[in-house]
């Protein structure tokens, strides 16, 4: 079991680092709300990462697949909603070169709310195509059906939490540094149109997957 958690750290560590739907939005409102707002994504999306992990030992997780509409519909609603904060990002840039931009800042930093960061990370990580493919696919390789199914998932669901919070954590402080440490107008406003085309990517890949496009 200890050589399981140990491969399973290295490949979650692996999947923590990649750019997904998860990190891109926690760099984005690290950006744009503070380093608070970054770690409230992280915690929604490690909230969901539980929860998945629960319903796996339980044998729930296979609905997912059970259910195609309802598995379709996540993942629609979470586009969508990553599609409105890229709408939101560029608004305040449209509006940000009309006026000085620095009442512009202070609003969206002022406007940024933790429970909506939470919540933001719940919807985001709940629709993600790729944390469905590693409960589905990746997780059942390392549990021995031989084992103590419960606890095995209990250690994954540890070693994930323990693997993967601080590396979102260290992606939000790393955003939020750089959003402090960058003081002119023009390279904000950068960042900002970065943020809104990935979200707007990945948004668009969500929807071509669910066979929307």
């Amino acid at each position: 079991m200890l050589e399981a958690l140990l491969l399973y750290a290295l490949a979650e560590f692996v999947f923590s680092l990649s750019p997904g739907p998860a990190v891109f939005l926690v760099i984005s409102k690290s950006v744009r709300a503070g380093f608070g707002s970054g770690i409230a994504v992280a915690l929604g999306v490690i909230l969901v990462n539980v929860l998945y992990f629960i319903l796996s030992a339980i044998g729930v997780g296979t609905a997912l697949v059970a259910f195609p509409l309802a598995f379709k519909a996540l993942k629609i609603l979470g586009a969508l909603y990553l599609t409105w904060v890229a709408i939101e990002i560029v608004r305040e840039l449209m509006a940000d070169v009309s006026d000085s931009g620095e009442a512009t800042e202070q609003s969206s930093r002022a406007s940024g709310s933790l429970l909506g960061s939470f919540l933001a990370g719940v919807l985001t990580q709940s629709s993600s195509i790729k944390n469905i493919f590693i409960f589905l696919a990746i997780i059942p390789q390392f549990i021995h059906p031989q084992g103590p199914i419960l606890i095995q998932f209990a250690g994954l669901c540890i070693v994930s939490v323990l693997v993967e919070l601080p590396i979102l954590i260290g992606y939000a402080y790393l955003a939020s540094r750089v959003s402090k440490t960058v003081h002119g107008v023009t390279m904000r406003r950068y960042l900002d149109g970065a943020s809104a085309l990935i979200l707007f990517g990945i948004a668009g890949a969500m929807f071509w997957s669910s066979g929307m496009a």
